[in-house]
């Protein structure tokens, strides 16, 4: 197995060896960071993070609860998101062979608890795991403010994790959306502020399992207005994303406001084939094996 980047310095992992993992080094050194990191990592965390605690037998054979260690899993579309979390925490980096995920994780003490204490009153969703992780290792744990701060980079860890940045074709808009389960810390989270001048709609949904004959509960946040667009825009500026796939799309809100009217004109102008084009591009970056919308596949 190799890694190598391409020209647009996108992650390339050959899965040639037929078993076992990748392991990109280990690092147990953890520097000062800044407070605008800090809340970036707490929106990883809480966005696909997870704290590994089990039972597990101690030296006189009792089962115990242990932390075993810190993950975080995502698509390796993102991988970017997890070299920027070894860089600031340490740990090492897994490429699962066969499956389709990569593994950022720290399982020594010592790297555990800094890194607890990095997110201690950060963590707003992952609550319970991380107040038990924290009652673990001897750490008092600090509730967290759950009115998010404006510019707080805590709201772009959420999206480089768990956002969705989409393209209303009825709105002829860009849109901003995150959805968590609903539960008492999700319905506490305030991220009105984050962003000024923009405004965040807030929905509860119900879906139905019909597997599993049960219904599950979700709170979603979305930026769906056109007004939005622009402070998104200057907001990524200041609080990039390291999910590549997203920040492509987030820096291309400003270029989508001068081009937007274009919908309107003549199918054979040259205004609307710059939208078209505009939009393919737009779906088709690092997201080359997904269809096109039906309205784009009409135009050549």
């Amino acid at each position: 197995m190799f890694i190598k980047t391409n020209s647009k310095n996108q992650i390339i992992v050959n899965t040639n060896q037929s078993a076992g993992n990748l392991s990109l080094g280990s690092s147990e050194t953890i520097r000062k960071l800044s407070v605008n990191e800090m809340d970036w990592l707490a929106g990883i965390i809480d966005g696909d993070g997870n704290f590994d605690i089990r039972n597990l037998k101690n030296s006189n054979g009792v089962n115990k609860r242990t932390l075993k260690q810190i993950r975080i899993t995502l698509h390796p579309r993102d991988s970017k998101i997890l070299f920027k979390v070894k860089d600031l925490l340490g740990g090492k980096i897994r490429f699962k062979a066969g499956n389709s995920y990569i593994i950022w994780s720290i399982n020594t003490k010592i790297q555990m608890i800094d890194c607890l204490n990095i997110l201690n009153s950060r963590i707003r969703l992952k609550v319970n795991s991380f107040k038990e992780a924290c009652q673990l290792l001897n750490i008092t744990y600090i509730e967290p403010n759950y009115t998010i701060e404006p510019y707080s980079a805590y709201l772009s860890g959420l999206i480089d994790t768990n956002g969705s940045i989409i393209f209303n074709y009825l709105g002829n808009r860009i849109d901003i959306s995150l959805e968590f389960q609903d539960n008492e810390f999700s319905k506490k989270l305030d991220l009105t502020k984050v962003i000024p001048d923009t405004t965040l709609s807030v929905y509860r949904l119900q879906k139905r399992n019909q597997t599993a004959d049960k219904n599950f509960y979700s709170i979603k946040f979305i930026y769906q207005t056109i007004d939005n667009m622009l402070p998104l825009y200057n907001y990524f500026l200041k609080n990039r994303l390291f999910s590549d796939f997203k920040f492509y799309r987030a820096m291309k809100f400003k270029k989508f406001l001068e081009l937007r009217s274009f919908q309107s004109y003549d199918i054979n102008s040259t205004q609307f084939k710059l939208y078209i084009l505009f939009l393919k591009d737009f779906f088709s970056y690092m997201n080359e094996h997904k269809e096109l919308p039906i309205y784009l596949k009409n135009y050549r």
